[in-house]
């Protein structure tokens, strides 16, 4: 297993060759006000400047007239699959210049310099090679990240963003297979926290949703993991 320990000596990215240029993407379904604080936090503290936020609205006017009217410099477009792991994929696909890509969320709080010392951590890892190095935050566990910088060609090799999961596991299994694979890594200092109601914040009906969902996600990721995790095409 690989770890990637960032120093505090960061400063702003400089390199522009198309191994630094990153896709954040964010699939977006309420939370309106909370989406265009996030948002804005997320792009004063990144502290890099070779990235595009893309935000894949799921059928929401509210949040989609929220983020044209704030003029914020970002790139959205509405999804055409409901579900977080469909409008990864969608952007994924829509923009195939870039080779690292993050998921994010419309709850996450940008730490500093939160994309800067991921995409140092990045190279310091794999250099131009293939990986996957994971935000921490308030999950702490090193062999676990719910939000990463991954390469396109590795999210290619385990057949893209886990459509099959309704909402949970999806990034447990990338997790674990790229940690069996030698290709994982956690950058401490990239911090991405949730405001989420685990951590205190505020519920509403995507999160019930989404626990409604656990049980089942799970069950799949088990068969997943017990079948050597098979190839699904979408």
């Amino acid at each position: 297993q690989r770890r990637a320990y960032i120093g505090r000596r960061q400063g702003r990215a400089t390199k522009k060759s198309a191994m630094s240029q990153v896709l954040a993407i964010m699939p977006c379904r309420g939370r309106a006000d909370q989406t265009l604080r996030n948002v804005q936090r997320l792009l004063t503290t990144a502290g890099y400047d070779v990235w595009q936020l893309v935000c894949m609205v799921d059928a929401d006017v509210v949040v989609q007239q929220a983020i044209t009217e704030s003029q914020l410099p970002v790139w959205s477009m509405a999804t055409r699959t409901r579900g977080y792991w469909p409008a990864l994929q969608q952007a994924t696909n829509h923009w195939p210049e870039f080779s690292l890509i993050v998921n994010l969320a419309n709850d996450l709080i940008g730490g500093h310099q939160w994309l800067a010392r991921a995409v140092a951590a990045y190279h310091a890892t794999f250099g131009d090679g293939l990986g996957m190095i994971g935000f921490n935050g308030d999950h702490h566990e090193v062999g676990h990240s719910c939000h990463f910088l991954i390469h396109r060609h590795l999210l290619e090799r385990y057949g893209g963003w886990p459509v099959w999961y309704d909402h949970t596991y999806g990034d447990t299994e990338l997790c674990e297979r790229a940690i069996a694979d030698g290709v994982y890594g956690k950058a401490p200092w990239a911090m991405l926290f949730h405001d989420h109601p685990y951590f205190g914040g505020q519920d509403d009906p995507v999160y019930a949703e989404g626990r409604a969902q656990s049980e089942r996600d799970h069950h799949l990721f088990q068969q997943r993991k017990a079948q050597g995790w098979p190839l699904i095409s979408h």
